[in-house]
């Protein structure tokens, strides 16, 4: 049984996920296709993964979805209610990529950020060589606030990681 939609938009949901979605967020996180882009260095068994679902007032997680059927994952995490600002994190699976569904399922995210939790600010990285996920967010209205230079060692080489920001005013 699927969750519950929390957020709607055109084309795409967001619903909670489940104890039952393990297996479908496992099976993604770990291809080798989409955990390059994580910075992951240990395969995400059902151990790591019931863990990773084990939340705080800190994170929270989404399935963006098409017709009832799960797309990718997002998630907003580092949140301080305090200072008013989070960090988002996504993927599509590979299957479905290329149809603007990142973008559609960031935008949500963002909904869910600035109205329903009242985060000033949202930040997001991105490893060089990410050019997808980096179009994503400048069409979300994110802007490029910084860059780290060969911060992440992934499959054998130092990346660089550019962060990017949008503010809840940019809207």
């Amino acid at each position: 049984m699927p969750g519950p939609i929390y957020l709607e938009g055109e084309r795409l949901a967001l619903r909670t996920v489940e104890p039952e979605d393990e297996g479908f967020v496992r099976r993604h996180w770990n291809d080798p296709e989409l955990r390059r882009w994580f910075g992951k260095h240990e395969p995400m068994d059902r151990e790591r993964i019931e863990g990773f679902f084990e939340t705080g007032a800190d994170e929270v997680h989404f399935l963006p979805c098409r017709g009832g059927e799960p797309v990718g994952f997002l998630w907003l995490f580092r949140i301080d209610d305090v200072a008013g600002r989070g960090e988002i994190g996504y993927w599509i699976r590979p299957d479905e990529q290329g149809n603007g569904y990142a973008t559609d399922a960031v935008e949500l995210g963002l909904r869910y950020a600035f109205d329903e939790r009242g985060l000033h600010k949202v930040m997001a990285r991105v490893f060089e060589g990410n050019t997808p996920s980096r179009r994503v967010l400048e069409k979300s209205g994110f802007e490029e606030e910084g860059h780290l230079r060969e911060h992440y060692y992934v499959d054998g080489e130092y990346l660089d990681t550019h962060l990017f920001g949008r503010l809840n005013d940019d809207r």
